[in-house]
């Protein structure tokens, strides 16, 4: 599922190809997608432009020179796509938006788990799906005062969107890697500098899948990403990663790393 460096990606994409264009025609294939009526879309998008994007977690909004900010959440294989030609439409580009200088911004959606919804207001919107601000902008004492409510597993508490907006299950894991903590420690058992480690770990993550445009492969030698998965050698201490489930989600870690107090 894209997290949030590739939804950072995207809305760096989108910035630099879809803005400050007349939209001509919008077309959707399956009507399941939008969480509006279609008439809506058409009303509130048609002969207005995409003017800003502003990204909260996993959620992109883009604000329109109308009434209406669209929102899209890419579920589980969506991206956007920019295309000149007809013939170039990506075979699961369901939603396409046409614009008046012949070029499409197509949104794939292979597996239909995403979806494109509108809004009056980001902060409602927010509010209502109970989201914290993004976990790339959040700040310490804000995370300090989150944790301070829970009494469950650091793993499942990372994942919480109202916790930290856009921490996804393989950088939660990564996140507590480099901060050699388990991830069935309890946040009440967590230290002041615990916390506060995690915190770091958190923003060196989310700052380093950004700058390698959430490509794996390039991401330092010492990122539980290239070994996450069961049986794997651990980079510290060359123990086998283990996989466990914490809150319904498949989790890995080092077993000798993170060792749980």
């Amino acid at each position: 599922m894209p997290e949030l460096p590739e939804v950072e990606g995207y809305k760096i994409f989108i910035d630099s190809t879809s803005l400050h264009k007349n939209i001509a025609a919008f077309e959707c294939r399956d009507i399941r997608l939008l969480k509006a009526p279609i008439a809506d879309f058409e009303k509130h998008l048609i002969h207005e432009e995409l003017i800003e994007t502003q990204r909260i977690g996993k959620y992109l909004f883009i604000k329109t020179s109308g009434k209406k900010i669209l929102v899209i959440h890419f579920g589980m294989t969506g991206r956007p796509n920019y295309y000149k030609e007809k013939d170039d439409r990506p075979k699961f580009g369901h939603i396409v938006l046409t614009f008046d200088n012949g070029f499409h911004f197509a949104f794939e959606n292979k597996r239909k788990f995403g979806w494109w919804d509108l809004t009056d207001s980001i902060e409602d919107y927010k509010a209502a799906r109970n989201l914290s601000d993004d976990a790339r902008d959040i700040t310490l004492e804000d995370f300090k005062v989150s944790l301070g409510k829970r009494k469950t597993f650091i793993k499942a508490i990372l994942m919480d969107q109202s916790v930290a907006a856009g921490v996804g299950n393989w950088m939660a894991d990564d996140i507590l890697y480099q901060s050699k903590i388990h991830p069935e420690q309890k946040v009440q058992d967590l230290s002041e500098k615990d916390i506060e480690t995690i915190f770091k770990a958190m923003k060196h993550v989310i700052e380093v899948a950004i700058e390698n445009d959430a490509h794996h492969p390039d991401f330092p030698e010492d990122f539980l990403i290239h070994n996450r998965k069961e049986g794997a050698t651990c980079f510290h201490t060359d123990a086998e990663i283990q996989k466990i489930k914490v809150g319904g989600r498949s989790t890995y870690f080092s077993p000798r790393w993170q060792i749980l107090k």
